[in-house]
């Protein structure tokens, strides 16, 4: 999965560079956000757990 988004954000940026797509930088890289929040939701939920 982390593969797929990462290829996503490239062509995203690739895209974006080019002026294939107008959209703002943000929607750009939201792939990669959307990994990372994932990632930290995972990590808090189980400190979380993990203290109780």
């Amino acid at each position: 999965m982390y593969y797929f988004l990462l290829f996503l954000t490239l062509i995203f940026v690739l895209a974006k560079l080019f002026g294939l797509i107008a959209w703002g930088w943000l929607l750009v890289f939201m792939p990669l956000l959307a990994w990372m929040i994932w990632i930290v939701f995972w990590i808090v939920l189980a400190i979380v757990l993990h203290e109780e």
